[in-house]
């Protein structure tokens, strides 16, 4: 399988770092071009030992393209390659909001899909909800979930589904990460040294998440099972409820969310916003 990727940013880096360490797409089988970042393309050759180009027609050799640049710049990015994609090659955007009837209306001739990773790809643990354009079969369908599940878990869902799942597990790694930064500076505060308390925090939300995946329990019940009255879970929740956390993490969702429907407008509707 040949992957040509428009784009060399986190995502596009997380992506290729978890199908080079699972090993079952060569290097010199992913190509990655990008508007004009050089340093970027030499980074990714030297660290992956991917090929790198300036010239679309490189496209024509991919079984699969992916659009892996910002929202805004995907029609400039898709562009060089009209003319260049067939029928028999698949288009997959992992860009929040740009729906596949864009896509497909900009692009007339590729099958398109519409996927939505996470940069835990880097470790072969994203999460990837993806979704057909019209001209999707089963065959399209297998591979797409395929080359994902590679680098962690899939979900084939209903494209109107997206834009939510993009406010949740697309950009949801970088709220878990804010709140570890959290629970690591409490650690020093409290006298725990800088690098233990990163693989103490690092191991507890791992078993955290473990569980919910692996026992038939919510995450309510998990945490009640915690809390014993005026014990020390209960001290530090006092004080979640007090700041409105759970408040405040789902007004954030639901802000992603909007502004992935937002991206996904017409670029006249973008402007006027």
């Amino acid at each position: 399988m040949k992957l040509f990727i428009a784009g060399a940013g986190s995502m596009t880096e997380a992506m290729v770092k978890g199908w080079i360490k699972e090993g079952s797409i060569p290097p010199d089988h992913i190509t990655i071009t990008n508007k004009s970042n050089d340093q970027a393309l030499a980074n990714l050759r030297s660290l992956y030992g991917v090929q790198t180009t300036r010239h679309a027609q490189a496209a024509a050799d991919a079984d699969i393209i992916f659009l892996s640049c910002k929202p805004k710049d995907w029609e400039d990015a898709l562009a060089p390659l009209n003319g260049i994609l067939r029928s028999d090659q698949l288009l997959v955007s992992v860009m929040a909001g740009v729906t596949t009837s864009s896509l497909e209306e900009a692009s007339k001739g590729p099958v398109v899909f519409r996927a939505m990773p996470n940069t835990s790809a880097a470790v072969r643990a994203s999460m990837t909800s993806f979704a057909g354009g019209s001209a999707a079969e089963d065959v399209h369908i297998r591979t797409v979930e395929h080359v994902f599940s590679l680098i962690g878990e899939t979900a084939h869902v209903e494209e109107h589904l997206l834009d939510a799942v993009t406010a949740l597990t697309g950009t949801g790694p970088a709220y878990i990460y804010y709140l570890m930064e959290s629970m690591e500076k409490a650690a020093q505060a409290i006298g725990i040294p800088e690098e233990l308390g990163r693989d103490l925090v690092a191991q507890t939300l791992r078993g955290a998440a473990r569980r919910v995946q692996e026992e038939d329990t919510t995450p309510a019940e998990l945490y009640k099972q915690i809390m014993s009255p005026g014990g020390t879970t209960e001290a530090g929740f006092n004080v979640l409820k007090e700041q409105h956390v759970q408040e405040a993490l789902i007004a954030c969702i639901e802000a992603a969310n909007n502004r992935s429907k937002e991206l996904g407008a017409p670029a006249a509707s973008r402007q006027q916003s």
